[in-house]
């Protein structure tokens, strides 16, 4: 995997729901490479602080326009910086990181999205590549409240179908996600289940999907300080029949993930 290490325009930075904001960059090289599910680490604030940059999971590139697209939440000085940048800002950015979701080789051509709050748009460039493949694709998106969820427009655009749940009831289905996804599996259960979001919501998909032999990968949320598997900060769990690998039980989810499949996870202990 080539990591590259892009000086990108910021092409456009808009608030898009309650403190969602979605950012376009012009990224010629890293826009040809990026494949859903992959990262970016993005240096944001003029000065030495903060020292970290930001990871960000794409949410849509087009080689044709030289764009990569992310989607974030402002919940910190980083993502403040950020969301302070005016289009025309130069940004350093290293990608695309990490290792993606994997859609071929199998016969399955139906999908179910599940993305839980920030989760949901790395599935985004997901669901619009499989949409281009000619999959059947199924968003199921949860959020906490109405404004915590993308625009519809967003969505619709990465699925077939789109569903929604939030957990006050004010929009979509009232209730969990995961409520949507067992619905979803009882009419289709030969379906491929891609999800992001908390570990919670990965743990009951995952446990779903085992549970009703559904093949499922899972992209983890675990933060990733540097982004190329130095810093050892986002370790995560593996089953023994998934490792050892070189640090005993555990594996970097920004060098071998962010996506796992959801069978190699320890739950037990993550989640």
């Amino acid at each position: 995997m080539t990591i590259l290490d892009e000086l990108g325009s910021l092409e456009h930075n808009e608030l898009v729901g309650d403190e969602l904001w979605l950012a376009r960059l012009r990224l010629p090289r890293i826009a040809a490479a990026a494949t859903p599910g992959q990262f970016l680490q993005i240096r944001v604030g003029g000065g030495p602080a903060p020292l970290l940059r930001l990871p960000l999971s794409v949410a849509g590139a087009d080689p044709d326009t030289g764009c990569v697209e992310v989607v974030y939440a402002r919940v910190g000085p980083k993502t403040t910086d950020f969301a302070c940048s005016r289009p025309g800002a130069r940004l350093s950015c290293l990608g695309p990181l990490g290792n993606g979701f994997q859609s071929s080789g199998g016969t399955v051509r139906a999908a179910l999205l599940v993305g839980g709050g920030v989760g949901t748009p790395p599935l985004l460039f997901l669901g619009r590549r499989l949409l281009e493949a000619g999959w059947t694709v199924t968003l199921l998106a949860g959020a906490r409240t109405a404004g915590k969820h993308l625009p519809a427009a967003l969505l619709a655009a990465a699925g077939t179908r789109c569903r929604q749940a939030t957990d006050d009831g004010s929009l979509g289905h009232s209730g969990l996600v995961t409520d949507l996804l067992a619905e979803e599996l009882a009419g289709q259960p030969r379906a491929v289940v891609f999800a992001c979001g908390p570990a919670p919501m990965l743990k009951a998909v995952a446990r779903r999907c085992q549970t009703g032999g559904v093949p499922c990968q899972v992209s983890l949320e675990e933060y990733m300080a540097c982004g190329i598997g130095i810093c050892m900060g986002c370790v995560v769990p593996v089953l023994p029949d998934h490792g050892p690998t070189d640090y005993g039980r555990y594996q970097r989810v920004c060098l071998r993930g962010p996506v796992f499949d959801a069978a190699a996870v320890d739950w037990g202990s993550h989640g």
